[in-house]
């Protein structure tokens, strides 16, 4: 599972709370999780934290993240709802579907030229789309979400590539926290294999986790999970 350079931080915080807990249990399992290794673990999160701190265009870029995810979140139930007419007026098309699976995957990139085309098709099926119970102003709305999610999109963009532009020479903090949370939740899906506490140590569902949270682990502590 890919992690995204901007997850790889409050993912390891989320990961740092479980593996604390369970600390005895990874001894048992392999006699190199020691205090000392953990301590390492501990120390790399807040190096990075602190790399991130002090880069202001991160943290702007952070925030143009989670206005991003918000405006997403907020067309979710109205294109389900969509979605219903659009199969009840019998159109072909899965566009509907398809955004929402994007918004949930928080993967934008050409949300809004879906939107457009499901625009489109809307405004040509008008008439069959109202008689399938569709509001008149859903057509506006759908309008307005896709202006502001590309300008959001662009501009959260522009600020990821000025802050691969800054971060190449830190790069290797988050390869290095990354084989942390690699080499932790590899044992852990084992330790824990068949039981829910795998689930915490699963990238994939810990990445489904944050993104729900709305990417809030970026601004908690981590002395407080320790």
């Amino acid at each position: 599972m890919y992690v995204k350079q901007e997850e790889c931080l409050p993912l390891a915080k989320d990961l740092y709370q479980s593996f604390q807990r369970d600390f005895n249990d990874f001894m048992a399992e392999d006699h190199n999780y020691t205090q000392a290794y953990k301590d390492l673990f501990s120390a790399k999160i807040d190096e990075v934290e602190q790399q991130e701190f002090n880069n202001s265009v991160l943290t702007r870029q952070k925030q143009a993240t989670r206005e991003l995810y918000l405006l997403g979140d907020q067309i979710r139930l109205p294109l389900k709802k969509l979605n219903v007419r659009i199969k009840r007026a019998k159109l072909p098309t899965d566009l509907a579907t398809d955004i929402s699976l994007d918004i949930r995957n928080r993967n934008f990139e050409g949300v809004a030229d879906k939107l457009q085309r499901l625009i489109q098709i809307l405004s040509d099926n008008a008439e069959k789309m109202q008689t399938a119970g569709m509001k008149d102003d859903t057509i506006v709305l759908l309008k307005q979400a896709r202006v502001e999610i590309a300008q959001k999109a662009d501009e959260q963009t522009q600020m990821m590539k000025e802050v691969s532009g800054k971060s190449d020479e830190t790069r290797h903090l988050y390869k290095e926290l990354e084989a942390f949370i690699r080499h932790i939740c590899e044992d852990g899906k084992l330790i824990y294999e068949r039981t829910r506490k795998a689930d915490e140590y699963t990238i994939k569902k810990m990445i489904g986790r944050l993104h729900k949270k709305g990417g809030k682990g970026n601004d908690e502590n981590v002395e407080s999970q320790k």
